[in-house]
């Protein structure tokens, strides 16, 4: 059984045994139920109890588009929001500084689905603007397999010409073909294309440690694509590891309200119990 496969059992388990959902939702690409899947009138479902009514508010006030599989238990969206949300809410992000060492940053400018330069386009799923000007982009992950590729074709071929040849000028091992990487890498390239080795902006992957085609993706660019000089700017953690010393900050922290300790507790269960 594969790591996706395990976690749609546990999920399809978890809808009914915590959301008391009996009924299945539906893939709106094939139309078929699916036991992993709420239907789509319940998909505030997915967003966790101790913090579900007002997160639902904001995602309505600040017009974050849900996107169409929303309703699916595995929906990657979901986790960025259910960890990132009640962190802003509660004024404590900036313990994900401390935990990625930059303890001496103060955060000026937050968002979810933030594109950065519209002639390029890429949407991080969380971002993190500091007071000092450097900038934190988060690619989050879940069950995808591996990063997002593309096929060649003639719109990509001139997006490369006219956005990233420039963008990966020298970010890129000598001999590479950076077109037919591009393609391969789609996603991770475009993330990647907003650091800098002279800069100190950084982008940051989360991902579930079962997910092992995550791991191994990352792990073959940076060995064989990636100039050695931009590595420190690219970081790849797990939500096992995240999670864990967010905890244990938390508690350290004496107004650490209980719920945000629940939410975390129902985090871990609901998403890194596979």
């Amino acid at each position: 059984m594969t790591y996706k496969d395990e976690v749609k059992k546990h999920l399809a388990t978890y809808k009914i045994d915590h959301l008391g959902v009996i009924e299945n939702g539906t893939w709106k690409t094939n139309k078929k139920k699916y036991t992993y899947i709420v239907p789509d009138n319940q998909k505030e479902l997915n967003l966790l109890e101790p913090y579900r009514m007002e997160l639902k508010n904001y995602i309505g006030k600040k017009k974050i588009h849900l996107h169409k599989d929303f309703h699916h238990l595995t929906s990657s969206q979901a986790v960025c929001l259910n960890f990132f949300y009640p962190l802003t809410k509660e004024n404590k992000l900036y313990l994900l500084l401390k935990i990625l060492q930059l303890n001496h940053e103060e955060i000026e400018e937050y968002g979810f689905e933030k594109v950065i330069t519209r002639a390029e386009g890429t949407n991080f799923d969380f971002y993190i603007m500091l007071a000092s000007g450097k900038q934190l982009f988060f690619e989050i992950k879940y069950t995808e397999d591996g990063f997002k590729k593309e096929t060649p074709a003639i719109k990509y071929q001139n997006k490369y010409d006219t956005v990233y040849k420039k963008r990966l000028a020298g970010k890129l091992k000598p001999g590479i073909d950076e077109y037919g990487t591009l393609m391969k890498n789609y996603q991770l390239m475009r993330n990647i294309s907003y650091v800098d080795a002279m800069e100190e902006n950084m982008v940051i992957i989360l991902y579930p440690k079962g997910n092992q085609k995550i791991r191994k993706e990352y792990e073959h660019l940076i060995e064989n694509v990636i100039e050695k000089n931009l590595h420190p700017k690219i970081r790849l953690i797990t939500w096992e590891d995240l999670c864990s010393a967010l905890v244990v900050l938390l508690q350290s922290s004496p107004d650490t309200p209980d719920r945000l300790l629940t939410q975390y507790k129902d985090f871990c269960e609901k998403y890194l119990t596979v």
